[in-house]
């Protein structure tokens, strides 16, 4: 009976400590990977770890390196990096209504398909590129980025990132 009983006490704190990780998951407002609602198609202005990446689930900290996905619906996808943008559509058949990042150089939100992309920068995943609104030498447009981040030629590659930083 004691042994039966130390049982059922185990199995009952196992549920209760997955039911509390689960509920701390989420907000009473869903998850933390989506902001409904947004009809405006604008930019969503969010602080720092109010969401997460909804390609590596990481909380968003670093706001310069941002970027968003609209859909028609006004659903809003969050990313920490440009790279995790390029990751999470090619993995999805989704229908977007914009897709924007943030550039470094001014700090406004455009189009990921107007902006200019550096290889070297210090993103949150590690990737290397980062958004520009103005082309300098060596910035590459968005569809090669999207390229050399799908083939997986970004900094991750130590041989990438011997060529492109020197060695270390």
């Amino acid at each position: 009976m004691k042994t039966f009983m130390l049982n059922l006490l185990t199995i009952v704190i196992v549920i209760a400590i997955i039911i509390i990780l689960l509920l701390s998951l989420g907000t009473d407002q869903g998850a933390r990977y989506v902001f409904k609602g947004n009809t405006a198609y604008e930019p969503i202005v969010i602080k720092p770890k109010e969401y997460q990446c909804s390609e590596c689930s990481m909380d968003i900290e670093v706001m310069e390196y941002n970027a968003q996905i609209i859909t028609p619906e006004g659903d809003t996808y969050f990313f920490d990096d440009i790279g995790c943008l390029v990751l999470w559509l090619e993995n999805r058949t989704i229908t977007t209504q914009k897709s924007i990042t943030k550039t470094l150089d001014t700090g406004h939100w455009i189009d990921v398909d107007k902006a200019w992309y550096i290889r070297t920068a210090p993103s949150p995943m590690g990737y290397g590129f980062a958004a520009y609104e103005n082309k300098q030498e060596g910035f590459i447009p968005y569809e090669e980025m999207k390229l050399l981040m799908l083939q997986g030629k970004n900094l991750h590659d130590p041989f990438v990132k011997k060529s492109l930083l020197g060695p270390s």
